[in-house]
């Protein structure tokens, strides 16, 4: 299982006056951050402003990040969409582009039906359709659902879901993560003062 302990600057996407994505300003960043320690970066996350990219523009943000990254940084893309067949699409786009895993944030239009059952499948879904390793994301400031740990600990096993991002500051739950799934599982967990991911194997430093 291939892992993705380290740290990983979740990246922004510039953006010109007339709301077209900075390719010069997106280059520049890049490859100032490859010149930092940093274990890899995350692309197309909330930092990223995932949500309010057409498909083509989210591939032409993956495609220059790519080409501006060493092929041994990784790099981890933001995938999620509200629908599994979206979600598919975009995964398959970004690994062939060059993406080392994909993060794959919960659906949430309709927060009701977001179960532990409606998460399994979705998840287990995509990860059987994807060509790289998923991680799972948890961002409930932004979709207003929360990942429960039950589901979690039901996907874990999954020999194509090598962990899960947790963009929250709940300790309990972070701590719940990681005592029900299994001690290879990557837990990122994010420090807000920082403004990075960090994590290590079964752990969020």
């Amino acid at each position: 299982m291939k892992k993705f302990a380290g740290v990983y600057t979740p990246i922004i996407t510039p953006f010109r006056g007339d709301d077209t994505v900075d390719e010069p300003g997106l280059r520049a960043n890049v490859a100032r951050w490859m010149t930092t320690p940093l274990t890899g970066l995350v692309v197309l996350g909330s930092n990223g402003e995932a949500p309010q990219l057409d498909d083509d523009e989210a591939d032409r943000v993956i495609d220059i990040a790519r080409a501006e990254m060493p092929g041994n940084r990784p790099m981890i893309v933001g995938t999620g969409r509200e629908s599994t067949r979206a979600t598919i699409a975009a995964t398959r786009r970004a690994a062939t582009a060059g993406a080392d895993a994909v993060l794959v944030r919960t659906p949430a239009f309709f927060k009701s039906q977001m179960t532990t059952e409606v998460f399994v499948r979705h998840y287990t879904e995509v990860a059987d359709a994807s060509p790289v390793p998923v991680l799972l994301y948890n961002v409930s400031m932004f979709t207003g659902v929360n990942l429960p740990a039950d589901a979690v600990e039901k996907l874990a096993p999954h020999e194509n879901i090598v962990g899960l991002k947790e963009s929250g500051s709940d300790i309990g739950l972070i701590a719940d993560y990681i005592t029900r799934t299994p001690d290879d599982f990557t837990v990122l967990a994010i420090d807000a003062l920082a403004g990075r991911a960090q994590g290590g194997e079964h752990g969020a430093a």
